[in-house]
């Protein structure tokens, strides 16, 4: 059985027409024959239509179809579009196995094509010679929040955080941080503070019903009429949309434990 099946496996892997999905298709059932030393009925089955393919496939694509294909791979890869670039290339693996694309396939390519011409290159160019400080800033403010409230923009929220000169695409950016969730979360962040460090406040009778403390939440039953005085304001990234969310830490008199309290749940206290 192995001297039967082993060279197919050869012979398929070591065409240069066996590309993306079907190459993958075709290494797994590989990984699995050395392993069990045997494949399904239907796995063989499998096997046996791909070599077919490739035996009726033409011995290459159209040049001026290659040529298309390879050229947007370049400019995928230059931007950094990996999923453009595993696209292109499962379409390049269907043609070479004599298969046309669809409908849906072409609309796509041509899609991809858009976001790679020279026009949409320049835009991201200019994009990014214009990406300020400010806006840095934002993205940050935008990717602690989204962190913070999984599972929405984690890999760019990671990217941003992570490294200084990330800049995403403007469509992107334009997404994350500016919709009204972190556009207002953006609001409390870079607002003023209402109480500096030093001053007395007090927990309004609206105060929810829970402030995380550095060693937990506990209850504010207790709390509410007390005096405290701000440690620090912008004690934490805000973590909420609501307004005046703004994070400060603040040590009520007669504890040893800091709260982190929201602007929203502050007032000036009173001696």
């Amino acid at each position: 059985m192995a001297q039967r099946i082993q060279p197919i496996f050869d012979s398929i892997l070591a065409d240069a027409r066996c590309v993306g999905g079907t190459r993958s298709f075709i290494e797994s059932l590989q990984e699995q024959y050395t392993r069990k030393k045997s494949l399904s009925r239907g796995q063989r089955s499998a096997l046996g239509r791909v070599a077919e393919q490739l035996a009726a496939a033409p011995a290459s694509i159209d040049p001026a179809q290659e040529s298309r294909l390879n050229n947007l791979i370049t400019r995928a890869t230059e931007a950094k579009d990996d999923w453009a670039v595993e696209f292109i290339n499962s379409l390049k693996g269907q043609l070479s196995m004599g298969r046309e694309l669809s409908p849906r396939q072409t609309e796509i390519l041509e899609k991809c094509e858009a976001r790679h011409s020279d026009e949409a290159i320049a835009q991201r160019d200019n994009w990014a010679s214009s990406f300020t400080s400010e806006m840095r800033e934002k993205l940050k403010i935008a990717a602690s929040y989204y962190l913070q409230n999984p599972p929405y923009f984690k890999d760019m929220a990671l990217k941003a955080l992570g490294d200084d000169s990330f800049v995403p695409s403007e469509k992107a950016y334009k997404k994350m941080v500016e919709n009204k969730f972190a556009s207002r979360v953006i609001e409390s962040a870079q607002a003023e503070p209402k109480f500096n460090a030093g001053s007395h406040v007090m927990l309004r009778s609206t105060a929810h019903s829970s402030v995380t403390f550095a060693r937990g939440k506990q209850g504010l039953t207790s709390r509410k009429g007390k005096l405290g005085m701000v440690i620090k304001a912008d004690a934490k990234p805000v973590s909420s949309p609501a307004r005046g969310s703004k994070v400060y830490s603040v040590l009520f008199f007669g504890e040893t434990t800091p709260a982190f309290v929201e602007e929203r749940w502050l007032k000036k206290g009173k001696r």
